[in-house]
């Protein structure tokens, strides 16, 4: 079971990874978030955040290969995927379509790094 559970993690992983390479294209910004960037202020935020998805998804990625770390890139991860999640229904306005989807891939994500930890947990 902790292979499955590193499976899981190493998927999580890859799905937090992504977004880190948007720090360094940031032309796709607008286009991966629906948004229109207003000014350079922006553009330094979402590529911040774009570089600390990939502290995140690095961690996560390490943790399954190394067989290392289990518990703090399974919670880093998790506070990341939930908090973007509750913070989508909190505000819950007019979120566009892309932003949706992306909520979406947090709430899959989710599922499989839980159901990773559980299995890996309730193993015999």
């Amino acid at each position: 079971m902790e292979n499955i559970y590193r499976i899981a993690l190493f998927l999580a992983g890859m799905i937090n990874l992504l977004p880190a390479f948007l720090a360094f294209i940031p032309d796709r910004i607008s286009k991966s978030y629906g948004i229109e960037l207003p000014n350079e202020n922006y553009e330094l935020l979402l590529r911040h955040r774009a570089i600390l998805f990939g502290i995140i998804g690095g961690l996560m990625i390490y943790s399954a290969i190394a067989k290392k770390y289990y518990t703090i890139a399974t919670t880093v991860g998790l506070i990341s995927m939930v908090s973007f999640i509750l913070l989508y229904f909190l505000i819950g306005k007019d979120i566009n379509s892309e932003l949706k989807k992306i909520m979406i891939v947090d709430i899959v994500a989710t599922g499989i790094l839980c159901l990773g930890v559980l299995l890996f947990k309730l193993r015999p």
